[in-house]
């Protein structure tokens, strides 16, 4: 249940701390004092639009923070587990949230911080909120099978799950075969370009790191003439030598004149192997330099072919890749679309048997649903209806039809409309076109009552819930709130002295001036205050002697009823 509201700067309200009781408690006040702003600050910490508009003049943020006490929520605890958000010690739960100026909204459940989906899906399990936007929901035949969906429970929420998820498959593979039927001139034009690349690369087939060979190819072969000169004027130097020694030459004297030394001194073997050493790696070197100047070549045809072949891979990079590695890569992505286009038929025929049997599986969930929602329509026509007929609609007749549409939706092929029939003897018409204000609200409240017995969720709020009601309505409706106070949580505002009559506990909203500010405040009255507040009610804002005895007589009527149920 919610135990406490804490709100501040929000709407006209400063800062507000109110403690809730539990059975069923009622918000009155006069117009314009702040009943409906409270309902708003509850909708906001339980996930509703944080508007900026919220946040009270002249100041940069508004907050609203509520208590519950989630000790019986089982349903409450297993998604706080699921979230990793559980209280580690003791049944209270805090959700907070903040409305700043600049439009960024926090949430805070338990002081974490938590993404406004997160809160809302944590709140829907402990308080559910009328007002009168939820009236129009009513009146939407959209809304109706939400509403008789809502009845089916754990079981229903199971099949709706699966059926989503199943309705999200075939949409997804419908929309798949439509791309592939509709795109059947690009997929002709893509298989012209790609054959058309897959032709020119592998026409020109370059080999990875090919560029590279060539370039230095070609820089040998336009250097061939300058190169021999200076490969014929090493090996000269080193081996055959000219107007002066080789340096080969000058090697093999140094080698006799130390092997001479050895004869006198050891120690110059060492220094004779070294330079013997030295000769024959200049020896090799030599041969080295003999072999690569015999084998240049000064060909104008071969440079030109070399030049070509690069042109021809620098055209490729242009349009393919940087490097020849990516060109390759590319072509392979080519070929593989390719094969997929050219499969097309294939691989659309392939796709509609898969929408063939995710068809078959959504049907079968479907026709699963349908069959459990017709169940729970029988259930709820008899309880809505007698619920009604205690809500002083005694010559009702309410329905619930259920037709099947041509196309596959997130909800089956159901079409749900609510059906009514007030008076004696008028037909059965759809709901938006027969009731009025008084005979929504009454509806909408059946709804709960029989919703609440099933539900979870603790706390349930009504926001004018009499608009448009009166007479014996308004008892039947004052009943039927303090009935389902007796298992939950029940907080109304309202400008029935009836239905506030009928509570357990009575908060009244005052709005206050200060030097220069309103202020919205909230006070608990006592059984004085309490017949003073419901002689303003019934007196249309004056408290007479006449208005006054009126108001003891309805809270001993509400005693003596309390009594009898």
């Amino acid at each position: 249940m919610l135990e406490k509201l804490f709100i501040r700067n929000f709407a006209i309200i400063d800062r507000l701390e109110i403690d809730l009781p539990k059975g069923f408690t009622v918000l009155t006040g006069e117009t314009g004092a702040g009943k409906s702003i409270i309902i708003d600050a509850v909708t906001v910490v339980t996930g509703g639009q944080g508007l900026t508009e919220f946040i009270r003049s002249g100041e940069e943020k508004a907050v609203v923070e509520a208590v519950f006490d989630i000790g019986v929520n089982a349903k409450a605890k297993k998604i706080l587990e699921e979230y990793g958000l559980l209280p580690e010690e003791g049944d209270s739960l805090i959700l907070t949230r903040e409305i700043v100026k600049t439009g960024k909204n926090l949430c805070r459940v338990n002081g974490r911080q938590v993404n406004l989906s997160v809160l809302k899906d944590i709140a829907k399990t402990l308080v559910d909120i009328y007002g009168q936007h939820h009236q129009q929901s009513l009146l939407d035949p959209l809304k109706h099978i939400e509403l008789l969906d809502d009845y089916g429970g754990d079981q229903m929420r199971g099949l709706r799950k699966k059926l989503s998820s199943a309705y999200r498959d075939i949409a997804a593979l419908e929309a798949r075969i439509r791309e592939m039927e509709a795109d059947e001139k690009e997929r002709v034009r893509k298989i012209d370009i790609y054959k058309y690349q897959l032709e020119e690369i592998d026409g020109i087939g370059p080999v990875e790191g090919e560029d590279s060979s060539l370039e230095e190819e070609k820089n040998i072969l336009a250097n061939a003439e300058r190169l021999s000169v200076l490969y014929n004027t090493a090996y000269e130097l080193l081996y055959e030598g000219g107007r002066q020694k080789a340096v080969t030459d000058l090697l093999h004297e140094a080698a006799s004149n130390l092997k001479e030394a050895c004869s006198v001194d050891p120690a110059a073997g060492p220094l004779t192997e070294t330079v013997e050493s030295a000769l024959y790696q200049l020896e090799e070197v030599a041969r080295d330099i003999r072999k690569r100047c015999s084998s240049l070549e000064t060909d104008p045809l071969k440079l030109d072919e070399v030049e070509n072949r690069l042109a021809l891979i620098r055209q490729l990079k242009k349009k393919y890749g940087d490097t020849i590695n990516e060109i390759l890569k590319y072509r392979e992505e080519v070929a593989s679309s390719l094969i997929v286009l050219d499969n097309f038929d294939e691989e659309l025929s392939r796709t509609k048997k898969f929408m063939e049997e995710a068809k078959k599986h959504y049907d079968s969930i479907a026709g699963e649903t349908s069959s459990q929602r017709r169940k729970t329509a029988d259930t709820i026509r008899e309880l809505i209806t007698r619920e009604l007929i205690e809500l002083n609609m005694p010559h009702v007749t309410f329905d619930i039809s259920i037709t099947s549409g041509n196309r596959p939706t997130e909800n089956g092929y159901d079409e749900v409309e609510f059906l009514i029939s007030p008076n004696l003897g008028e037909p059965l018409k759809p709901l938006a076109k027969i009731v009025s204000g008084g005979e929504v609200s009454r509806i909408m409240l059946a709804f709960k009552k029989i919703l609440a017995k099933i539900d979870s969720v603790f706390t349930l709020i009504f926001d004018e819930v009499d608009a448009g009601i009166g007479g014996n309505a308004i008892q039947a409706v004052a009943q039927k709130l303090s009935s389902i106070g007796t298992d939950r949580q029940v907080i109304c505002v309202t400008h029935s002295p009836q239905i506030a009559a009928r509570a357990d506990n009575h908060f009244i909203i005052t709005k206050e001036t200060g030097e220069s500010r309103t202020f919205t405040k909230i006070y608990g009255l006592s059984p004085e205050e309490r017949i003073d507040e419901i002689a303003r009610m019934l007196g249309g804002g004056k408290i007479t002697a006449v208005t006054r005895k009126h108001a003891e007589e309805i809270l001993k009527e509400k005693d003596t009823l309390n009594l009898l149920f």
